[in-house]
């Protein structure tokens, strides 16, 4: 009797390991280079990664540049995410800011134009 619960045990630990490992493979993790310079410049970045489908977490450091994300790789990439915020006027590592989006970006934003982090 001892053996066969022992033996169950050791199954239905085994499965829910092995259930943890297949969930765990759909969840990714990425940091990326974001310019910007401000909270506002933080919220946009932020934003713009959020309305990615699968996206569940999104953190930009204004000191660092770095962009946090936690998203499904089911439903997104991180080269989807990185794109959708250079559409926003933030250039990534691998994508430039769209032109027209970094011209309408407040004054205080404009990052290529000189303005300090503040």
């Amino acid at each position: 009797m001892k053996s066969i619960l022992i033996t169950l045990l050791a199954v239905f630990t085994f499965s829910l390991a092995q259930a943890q490992e297949k969930s765990d493979k759909k969840i990714s993790e990425s940091t990326f280079h974001v310019d910007g310079v401000c909270k506002m410049c933080k919220k946009r970045i932020e934003d713009a990664a959020l309305r990615i489908s699968g996206v569940k977490l999104a953190e930009w450091n204004k000191s660092t540049k770095e962009l946090r994300v936690i998203y499904k790789n089911t439903k997104t990439t991180e080269e989807e995410i990185q794109k959708a915020v250079s559409n926003r006027g933030h250039s990534t590592e691998k994508h430039e800011a769209d032109t027209s989006a970094y011209k309408q970006l407040p004054n205080c934003c404009k990052y290529k134009d000189g303005v300090d982090t503040h």
